[in-house]
């Protein structure tokens, strides 16, 4: 490549080069946000040759002797398409930053990245940043943003207290995953139903998992629905499925509600499914009411490591 002359007054360095050698120069994540223009703008300017060295003008960085593009996605784009025929040659303006600021850029524009998706793509950025690779039609399509928010804040993050210093902040869905990927990894493994594993199971599931890692038995079976029936009275299987049964029947505006009870449910039917079939509190007539969650969110936190982090 040709080497890079100095322009001090203007702060950069110029450089002319070839648009195949462009294309070359990697794409990092911010090149996606800097362009502010939209197409038709540069088949308008390349369009008018008095401006066409304005067309033809590109910014990129220079990060320790390596070249990244700044901008220009959406010319590349025209180009691309034929629409215009690209340039021979390319003028580029070259700013040099340390490791540092372009750590920082990439930073921002993941933040910003994330902000526009939608949550369970937001998710599955997240699985892939981290090389988590998920299997279950549950989880690999990354909608657990609810039951992540129940399982460490107890609650849906449109219900949280925004007013609450310790709710203000959403949940950092990075942290979080790492931080549950044990418990992902574990639910992943049993191959969940999803019309089992609803949101409130599935938070419930991960509370469990994190504070006790020896219930697999009991998610299998509830899984498989693998219940047991002695006359009139039902194991802590049998009784689950009942409650998930009246929540997929319910209205939907009622499901948004009875999600937190769900989670009450999970934990009270595998409690007592730890204490066995040969306790007295294990066969059961009536419904479970469900047991308060937030001191088991709260044992979970605790054993995280993450009580003073509130975005968490």
């Amino acid at each position: 490549m040709p080497s890079i002359s100095p322009t001090n007054e203007l702060g950069c360095s110029y450089l002319k080069l070839t648009y195949s050698q462009w294309l070359a120069i990697e794409e990092p994540l911010f090149f996606n946000f800097v362009d502010p223009y939209e197409g038709n703008h540069w088949l308008f300017q390349q369009g008018a040759t008095c401006l066409s060295a304005y067309a033809n003008l590109v910014k990129l960085l220079r990060v320790e002797g390596k070249l990244y593009k700044l901008e220009g996605k959406q010319r590349k784009a025209v180009w691309s398409s034929g629409k215009l025929q690209p340039p021979e040659l390319l003028n580029a303006l070259v700013f040099d930053i340390t490791e540092v600021e372009f750590k920082e850029l990439n930073a921002q524009a993941l933040n910003q990245h994330m902000a526009i998706l939608p949550p369970q793509d937001a998710v599955k950025v997240v699985y892939a940043e981290l090389g988590l690779v998920l299997n279950s039609e549950r989880l690999k399509g990354g909608f657990i943003n609810e039951a992540v928010n129940i399982a460490l804040r107890g609650k849906q993050r449109p219900l949280q207290d925004k007013r609450s210093a310790r709710e203000r902040e959403d949940i950092n869905m990075h942290k979080a995953i790492k931080l549950l990927t044990p418990e992902l990894t574990v639910i992943d493994g049993i191959a969940p139903n999803p019309d089992i594993f609803v949101t409130g199971v599935l938070a419930g599931t991960l509370i469990l998992l994190g504070i006790n890692k020896n219930y697999r038995d009991f998610l299998v079976r509830l899984s498989d629905q693998r219940g047991e029936i002695k006359g009139d009275l039902a194991d802590p299987v049998t009784l689950l499925l009942r409650a998930i049964n009246k929540y997929k029947l319910s209205q939907r505006v009622m499901q948004k509600r009875m999600t937190i009870d769900l989670c009450k449910i999970t934990i009270q039917a595998a409690l007592l499914w730890e204490e066995g079939d040969q306790s007295p509190k294990y066969w059961r007539k009536r419904d479970l009411a469900g047991v308060d969650h937030m001191p088991y969110v709260r044992e979970l936190r605790g054993i995280k490591q993450i009580t003073a982090q509130w975005d968490l």
